[in-house]
């Protein structure tokens, strides 16, 4: 089973209760989450969390949503991703508050127009501002930052363009620079 179709059949049968379907979803996706989990973390400075830990911890949030109607493989692991973000996102601010003093989590990306590392938080806040304006390039972000994701992929998950996708990502990025200058 490796077609599109298959996946959100496997996802619509796992959500439904059937384990078997959840094993299969998770062994034919294990290579592209451990490549999502692994760049998460290549990009966190301090992170006590393993590829594996963070892989767990968003199957078992995946496994909590009920009536997600996930079109593609592209969605799964674009949800994956965005679950994989907030595991760390939460990790960091659990860790922040043990801690009485702030310690900064960084992200440091691959995409070449990052001159520097994000503060992992910072960034959070800054996603939390942009959705309010425009949830789609809140998501544009989430994806090229915490999935690594392509300008293609993200245009088949978003059911827009390739051209739409990189538009707004030209945009979205410029005020992100301006925003993190402040």
């Amino acid at each position: 089973m490796t077609g599109v179709l298959d996946h959100k059949a496997l996802m619509d049968e796992w959500q439904a209760g059937d384990r078997h379907a959840g094993n299969q979803l998770f062994t034919d996706l294990e290579r592209e989450l451990h490549l999502i989990a692994a760049a998460k973390l290549a990009s966190e400075s301090n992170s006590s969390l393993s590829t594996g830990d963070l892989i767990n911890e968003a199957v078992i949030r995946l496994s909590r949503l009920k009536e997600i109607d996930l079109q593609s493989k592209a969605h799964i692991l674009a949800l994956a991703s965005r679950i994989m973000r907030q595991v760390l996102i939460d990790h960091a601010r659990r860790r922040n508050s043990a801690k009485r003093e702030h310690a900064k989590v960084t992200l440091v990306t691959n995409i070449g127009v990052w001159d520097r590392p994000i503060e992992l938080l910072t960034l959070d806040l800054l996603l939390d501002e942009l959705k309010e304006m425009d949830q789609q390039r809140a998501d544009i972000v989430e994806m090229r930052f915490f999935g690594g994701m392509s300008i293609s992929d993200i245009a088949v998950v978003l059911d827009v363009s390739e051209a739409t996708v990189k538009r707004r990502w030209i945009s979205t990025r410029a005020w992100l620079h301006d925003r993190l200058k402040s």
